[in-house]
């Protein structure tokens, strides 16, 4: 039994984690991972018997007021400094800020279901997280004020790569992007994408995405849902070296896919209207 009195499963357990920081741990037959109650932030996540699909810092910072670096930041109700431009903190509050374990749930597949919850600012934000063999991550937000209100989200998914220099990424062939290292000029996917430098690009969301990763000997799949964008980013050398929350070659061993409502995909929400981004990821041999 939590604090807020909600009933755990025997394969969720809460603890104290890095920093001290309340985390999950989840212990299932179907996968193993770890969520931290400062900013409903998933830090691990593996299928039963697979390695690590969710890339963490082993520089990240865990004190309850900063952004874990890794895992899966929450990034609501804006994306980086808004449609505009001009809000703050980077990324909105939801990845900064304590959020509510509502319920813990056994699947009879074998998988963990997490619902957690947190409010700010006319804006109700819901999170549901289901670690199975797959991973499943839908993230609601509802306006909850007497005015419209307009809202981005994005679900900033770390997935660890074994080496980035070697990854592909298939399933955004021929889609026209934002390409945000240079001067948001817009671009069209030439083919695969091979990493071989910083990225940063906002592609929109066709269908699914696929890194074959040979380092690691797999693939990872990542599913859009509700989704109206994919996001695809790496800091490169010089990006890492600049965050005191990243070693320096750790850019190598990550590749952000993104499902997200972002920019012009914003969403101007009426008093009490929801609306909702998911992604769904899955793992396979090479």
């Amino acid at each position: 039994m939590t604090p807020d009195g909600v009933r755990l499963p025997r394969t969720v357990a809460l603890s104290a984690g890095r920093g001290g920081q309340d985390r999950l741990l989840v212990d299932a037959p179907a996968a193993h991972g770890e969520l931290y109650l400062h900013g409903a932030h998933l830090t691990s996540w593996a299928p039963r018997g697979e390695k690590e699909v969710v890339f963490t810092s082993r520089e990240a910072v865990f004190d309850g007021a900063t952004a874990i670096r890794g895992g899966v930041p929450l990034c609501l109700p804006w994306f980086g400094s808004g449609p505009d431009g001009d809000q703050r903190p980077s990324h909105g509050w939801g990845r900064i800020s304590p959020w509510t374990l509502r319920s813990a749930q056994a699947e009879p597949d074998g998988a963990v279901s997490l619902v957690l919850a947190a409010q700010q600012d006319g804006v109700a934000a819901l999170y549901e997280v289901r670690l199975g063999e797959e991973l499943a991550l839908t993230l609601s937000l509802r306006a909850t004020g007497s005015l419209p209100k307009r809202v981005e989200a994005a679900l900033h998914t770390y997935l660890a790569v074994g080496d980035v220099t070697a990854a592909t990424v298939t399933g955004l062939e021929g889609a026209q992007y934002v390409d945000k290292t240079d001067g948001r000029a817009l671009r069209t996917q030439d083919g695969v994408l091979r990493v071989a430098g910083p990225v940063d690009r906002i592609y929109p969301a066709r269908g699914g995405v696929t890194v074959t990763d040979p380092a690691a000997s797999r693939r990872i799949r990542v599913e859009p849902v509700e989704a109206t964008d994919v996001v695809v980013w790496n800091p490169w050398r010089q990006g890492a070296a600049a965050f005191h929350d990243m070693a320096d070659d750790e850019f190598a061993s990550m590749l952000c896919v993104e499902c997200a409502r972002v920019g012009g995909n914003a969403v101007v929400l009426q008093p009490g209207e929801t609306v909702s981004v998911g992604t769904r990821i899955a793992v396979e041999a090479l």
